[in-house]
């Protein structure tokens, strides 16, 4: 599995994020576009994004995911817009939980959990799971505002504390919620790059660089037990549940594609 940097991919005369994102639909919303049509005006640039990203990557299929791909006749307007493609196009089952399932199924084949939880950290919200239950917390922007690049970070990194605050709140509310007494296993996946000693690249979290994220949201969750703990890009984790999708067993090369607070990516090769 490879990740792909699809964010900034020039599409229509802009970025891809500008034209497929949560805050176009929300900035459609504003101007009073229908909930019927939000699917349709996103379709234009992600028709033109695969067309380019299937042929650069030679991409045998497409699999889609995330929270934009709940929109209201989203998978119908899909279908219509890829028909030229030439390629199978596949919506995930549950397109905004499929990566958290994903995540469940990781840790329970790699290791003997009993109890095992999965986050996926979105920029507009938090997918957590157990085998128990799904949980879906919010992002409050007034405590946690999206930084985007070129903005300037608080100083006083108080930015990083409400969000390692966050991200901990929801882990420990879930193993709560479920009476766990002993996390077994944890899955991680964080809306942003990471490189191999797990310093996390930009996002509108703002916490860019900060070397000891992962280990600060772990040290304020206070999780019970102290298990393995699985930490990958959210798109990375996208690309885990294509790989499970049966649809997919006769493709060899799978472009996969997240569709959340902005799209995100990874090329799946010998699912």
């Amino acid at each position: 599995m490879t990740p792909l940097e699809v964010w900034n991919l020039p599409v229509l005369g802009h970025e891809l994020w500008e034209l497929l994102s949560t805050p176009r639909v929300e900035a459609d919303r504003k101007a009073g576009v229908p909930e019927h049509a939000l699917a349709t005006r996103l379709m234009p640039a992600l028709a033109s994004a695969l067309e380019s990203l299937v042929q650069q990557h030679a991409a045998d299929a497409v699999w889609l995911s995330g929270g934009l791909a709940c929109l209201q006749g989203f998978e119908q307007a899909l279908m219509a817009a890829t028909t030229k493609l030439g390629r199978p196009v596949v919506l995930a089952e549950s397109p905004r939980f499929a990566p958290v399932h994903a995540g469940l199924g990781l840790l329970t084949s790699s290791v003997a959990a009993r109890e095992a939880l999965c986050l996926d950290v979105g920029q507009t919200s938090l997918k957590c799971a157990s085998r128990e239950t799904l949980q879906v917390f919010e992002r409050d922007t007034t405590v946690l505002p999206r930084l985007f690049i070129g903005m300037p970070r608080p100083e006083d990194g108080h930015h990083i504390i409400a969000a390692v605050r966050f991200l901990a709140g929801a882990l420990r509310a879930l193993t709560r919620d479920t009476r766990c007494t002993s996390v077994d296993a944890l899955c991680l996946a964080l809306p942003c790059p990471l490189d191999e000693a797990l310093v996390p690249g930009g996002c509108t979290y703002g916490w860019e660089g900060h070397a000891t994220l992962v280990a600060d949201i772990l040290a304020e969750a206070r999780l019970p037990g102290s298990g393995e703990v699985l930490v990958l890009n959210d798109a990375e984790l996208a690309a885990e549940a294509a790989r499970a999708d049966t649809r997919l067993a006769s493709h060899h090369r799978i472009l996969c594609l997240t569709l959340g607070f902005g799209p995100g990516g990874a090329l799946l090769v010998g699912a």
